[in-house]
């Protein structure tokens, strides 16, 4: 009997169950298809067609068609629209749902992104990757080709493509390589109207060597001037200021009052490497030897032989990065002259008690910069001086970078004197950052035993020679060629102040013919 109940039981509750879903069906239909629309990961409405709707976007953006001479707009990036099914039948029109985005977020047109991935500096860091948004993919092509230019010339660079360079004979320089020092890379892709988007190559190549699209300083030439004092006025150098202007071949053009330049401060956003074999004559600086005279007193100093430079004929391998030397590799070194050193005779006999003298030295001796030190150079030859005492980039390079003889190579004294600092805590290479306490890196700084200069050798390796308070003396070797600090590649900074302060004098006119 208990059975036979459950069982009636169970029959009743399915027959009610059938009932039940009988009645759903007949009241509320079948479910069907519609699309439910969100912005921003919120929901603003359910349409019946994402095709209308797209449609209308397209059609009431004309404006922005117009301006980016594009056929289609597409919505929003926030904009998501997904196909449902439901039996709600509150259904948005698409024209609400245009209205609820119009002004919410910037519309989307077909493009290009462009993506310039940086290496990462000495110190590991690395700069975020910049994104360029374009309407025709070959704009960057010919914008990286008109930078390249800029700092290589258009002529060199077309010879170099075209397989067109002069050989070399006896001197002269001939492009190996092009390219650029970052990953660039480009994909099609769909870009916000709120993006700056480039749809002319003069801009975009503006834009990759100036850092920004701001309309440039210019400057408008005056009687009597020429592009070197333009330069120096504008805190430029003379081959920042030809990439400014490339309309002026070389910096011996004669200007015209009234001509206008663009005085403007390159900040590459890529780096333009190239690497030239060069062939060059290369000066070899004569040495000086004394020779001491015991029937002449100690005032007394004379040149008894003239001192004559040598001539190298010299082969190299150069990197240039954005126009300005990086790292020099010498393969081959010809002596084609000899140099003679220099012979002057020192007196050495001391004057009788009460006695003097007013000799002051005579004969052909000229003392450099109206001072009594000689100057003797600081590195092995052959080198090259890499870069000047000049304006780079905004910044004053407060000396001379001298490269070429190799890492490791000896760094000598350049005058007798006193060591007045030394630095050693440095990574022999990479930036300063967090490596070293400034941008000289491992250096060592000497005060000249007239006590008139302090001379600064920079970026060397750890292993320096000398000590604070030791004396050295002209010649002796201080510490090894290096490359760390704020550098880029092995050199020697080389940098003359008046003693006691940061007054920084051009080596090239206080110390050395250069």
């Amino acid at each position: 009997m208990k059975l036979k109940i459950i069982g009636a039981i169970v029959t009743v509750l399915l027959s009610g169950l059938l009932f039940f879903v009988g009645v759903d069906t007949r009241v509320l239909g079948d479910a069907y298809q519609v699309y439910q629309v969100y912005l921003d990961g919120n929901k603003i409405g359910l349409i019946d067609s994402e095709d209308d709707l797209l449609n209308l976007i397209d059609k009431e953006q004309a404006e922005l068609k117009d301006k980016y001479q594009v056929d289609k707009v597409y919505p929003p990036t926030g904009l998501n629209v997904e196909k449902v099914y439901t039996y709600d039948n509150n259904i948005t029109n698409v024209d609400d749902i245009y209205s609820q985005i119009k002004d919410t977020e910037p519309f989307r047109i077909q493009g290009y992104t462009v993506t310039i991935n940086y290496n990462a500096d000495g110190d590991g860091n690395v700069k975020e990757p910049l994104k360029i948004y374009l309407l025709d993919k070959d704009l960057i092509k010919t914008s990286l080709y008109d930078v390249a230019a800029a700092f290589i010339g258009k002529d060199n660079l077309n010879d170099y493509e075209n397989n067109l360079q002069t050989k070399i004979t006896d001197t002269g320089e001939i492009l190996t390589s092009v390219y650029f020092d970052e990953t660039i890379t480009i994909k099609e892709d769909l870009i916000s109207t709120n993006e700056k988007i480039f749809n002319n190559s003069d801009e975009l190549t503006q834009y990759l060597l100036y850092g920004t699209n701001d309309k440039q300083d210019t400057y408008v030439v005056k009687d009597g001037e020429d592009l070197q004092k333009i330069a120096d006025d504008h805190s430029l150098n003379i081959e920042e200021l030809l990439i400014a202007n490339p309309q002026y071949p070389n910096s011996k053009v004669l200007l015209t009052a009234g001509e206008v330049l663009n005085v403007g401060l390159i900040n590459p956003l890529v780096s333009v490497m190239y690497r030239k074999n060069v062939v060059e004559d290369v000066n070899i600086p004569h040495g000086t030897s004394y020779v001491d005279d015991n029937t002449k007193y100690t005032d007394y100093k004379e040149v008894t032989q003239d001192g004559v430079d040598g001539v190298s004929r010299v082969t190299e391998d150069v990197i240039y990065k954005n126009g300005q030397i990086q790292t020099v590799y010498i393969n081959k070194t010809d002596v084609l002259k000899s140099a003679v050193d220099e012979i002057i005779t020192k007196g050495t006999k001391k004057y009788s008690s009460g006695s003097g003298s007013t000799y002051n030295g005579g004969g052909k001796y000229d003392p450099t910069a109206g001072g009594t030190q000689d100057f003797y150079w600081p590195t092995l030859t052959p080198y090259i001086i890499t870069s000047y005492f000049e304006y780079r980039w905004g910044t004053h390079h407060d000396g001379i970078d001298i490269s070429g003889t190799g890492r490791g190579s000896p760094i000598y004294s350049s005058t007798d004197g006193t060591v007045m600092e030394v630095e050693t805590g440095c990574s022999n290479t990479g930036w300063y950052g967090s490596k070293c306490g400034g941008t000289y890196g491992n250096h060592v700084l000497i005060r000249t035993s007239d006590g008139k200069y302090d001379i600064m050798y920079g970026h060397l390796l750890t292993s320096v020679r000398v000590k604070v308070g030791q004396s050295v003396s002209s010649g002796q070797i201080i510490g090894y060629m290096g490359s760390s600090g704020s550098s880029t590649g092995n050199h020697l900074h080389w940098e003359i102040r008046y003693a006691g302060t940061w007054t920084a004098l051009n080596p090239c006119k206080v110390a050395f013919k250069c």
